[in-house]
């Protein structure tokens, strides 16, 4: 029932309360009790409305805090992507040391072979073979430094060649045992953010079935005003608070690019700006379809003015853009950027997502200018 039905409800039982002629006393006694009995369910269904709507309340916050979390957990799992593939890396450089150790250790093996068997047939007294074999005393002496140096640089080698391939192997023990580290890290992340997916999702479900009870238009118009609100009041501290930033520089101003613009995210304009979302409410911005985890980025050079969650719109970047122009970006999985960061036309600013309480993934991008909303077609180039 909606609250224009319970007032419409309250007038008819008011006029019903209405004693009228020829009435006796009795029978105005029977209308004044069943009065008060629908007044009573009235009051009732009042309160069970104002129930559900502190209920509906009390799962956005815990959807909040599961949204965050999953965050979280999504920017650690990256961490940990990046660690794992700087890791196999190594690990392909390693591989490729030690096959030219191996390679190598070929060479020396069969040098090595050469100077045994040399050794072999001049017998254990090597060096003094050598020396007798010499008939000039000089030449015995630089031969016997010539032997000293080569036998030194031998063991050398083989010195180096074993403290390779021990280093070798104690790195590899290392690596395959961090892998196997960051491996079970991921498993344990991953269950993690699917248990808090199936919790999410669940929490979701929960307070679509409360928007679908309370779900008359007048219930789903409050709601989005109450966002649109929320927004509002955020552009409008920004804007104040934009005036004690550096101002942004570019290349080319912002204004100067319009038409030419290049896309937020690669995807399908889902709704259009000027369309109608609920009664009088129309988008101010574009949403648009996009797989879940595809990078979201700039459109033009400037610096982030808001990165953080927003009742509705979810994880949501605004970039401040100079000359009173901003984009918004919202509904993300992860904020790739803080506050304060510096981007340019292109840099990869989020991960785009169905955070905010949306069904499937989408990016929700916007243009304002002075806060006020400018159709995003007029701006955007050709799509992705």
């Amino acid at each position: 029932m909606t609250i224009t039905g319970l007032r419409v409800l309250t007038l008819v039982l008011l006029a019903l309360a209405l004693p009228g002629h020829g009435q006796d006393d009795s029978k105005e006694a029977q209308e004044r009790s069943r009065l008060q009995t629908l007044k009573d369910q009235i009051s009732a269904l009042q309160q069970r409305l104002l129930n559900r709507n502190s209920e509906a309340d009390q799962l956005a916050a815990e959807l909040e805090k599961r949204e965050l979390a999953a965050a979280a957990i999504n920017k650690r799992i990256a961490a940990l992507d990046g660690d794992v593939e700087q890791l196999l890396a190594e690990v392909a450089e390693l591989d490729g040391r030690r096959d030219t150790l191996q390679a190598q250790s070929l060479e020396q093996q069969a040098a090595l072979a050469r100077e045994i068997n040399s050794a072999y047939r001049l017998g254990s007294s090597e060096p003094v073979k050598l020396l007798l074999n010499q008939e000039d005393p000089q030449k015995m002496a630089r031969v016997l430094q010539y032997y000293r140096y080569f036998a030194a640089a031998r063991r050398e080698k083989i010195d180096e060649f074993q403290a390779t391939i021990d280093q070798l192997v104690t790195v590899e023990d290392a690596i395959a045992a961090r892998r196997q580290e960051l491996l079970a890290t991921r498993q344990t992340l991953d269950t993690q953010l699917a248990d808090l997916k199936a919790e999410q999702e669940q929490r979701s479900a929960v307070l679509a079935s409360i928007n679908a009870a309370l779900g008359d238009d007048q219930a789903r118009l409050a709601k989005l005003n109450s966002e649109r609100i929320r927004l509002e009041e955020v552009i409008a501290s920004l804007e104040a608070a934009i005036h004690d930033l550096a101002p942004t520089t570019a290349n080319a101003p912002f204004p100067k690019l319009k038409g030419k613009l290049p896309w937020p995210v690669a995807g399908r304009v889902t709704q259009s700006y000027g369309s109608f979302r609920a009664q009088s409410l129309k988008w101010t911005g574009w949403l648009i379809s996009a797989s879940e985890g595809s990078p979201v980025t700039a459109v033009h050079t400037g610096r982030v003015a808001f990165s953080d969650y927003l009742r509705g719109h979810g994880l949501m970047l605004i970039v401040d853009h100079g000359d009173g122009y901003l984009s918004l970006y919202a509904h993300n999985r992860e904020l790739l950027k803080q506050v304060g960061d510096w981007v340019q036309a292109g840099d990869r600013i989020a991960l785009a997502g169905n955070s905010g309480g949306l069904t499937d993934s989408a990016l929700y991008f916007e243009i304002r200018h002075n806060g006020r909303p400018q159709d995003p077609k007029a701006w955007l180039g050709a799509s992705r």
